[in-house]
């Protein structure tokens, strides 16, 4: 496979293996997956990006030290997590097969207005 080339892979957002992308299906009921083709580019970039938002995922959940008391800290983290999610589901939009878009566009998880801009015709 060239770095041209799209292959099928699959991602979940389970906070333990949020940045594994998979060339296999896992078939568990209980994942969402999202099927997207990607460039091997394309499949690194979005690893970095889910990768980053689990760091701050695992801030947030950071209960051992006194971080959690800081309201600014905390909001921050918040943010940046949030921001990193919204980045990722339109990234997975981009990316996505049909599936994927339905899937996302019936959760409400992509803006209408960036809807358009990747479809033709919209």
């Amino acid at each position: 496979m060239t770095n041209e080339e799209k292959q099928l892979y699959y991602v979940n957002l389970n906070p333990i293996s949020m940045d594994a992308i998979s060339p296999v299906r896992v078939n568990d009921g209980q994942l969402i997956e999202y099927e997207i083709e990607a460039t091997l580019d394309e499949k690194k970039e979005l690893e970095h990006l889910l990768h980053e938002t689990q760091a701050h995922d695992v801030e947030l959940g950071n209960l051992i030290s006194f971080r959690h008391f800081d309201d600014e800290i905390g909001d921050a983290d918040k943010n940046e997590y949030q921001r990193g999610l919204g980045t990722i589901f339109d990234e997975l939009y981009r990316l996505g097969t049909e599936e994927t878009k339905a899937k996302i566009k019936e959760i409400h998880l992509i803006n209408d207005e960036d809807v358009g801009q990747d479809e033709p015709g919209l």
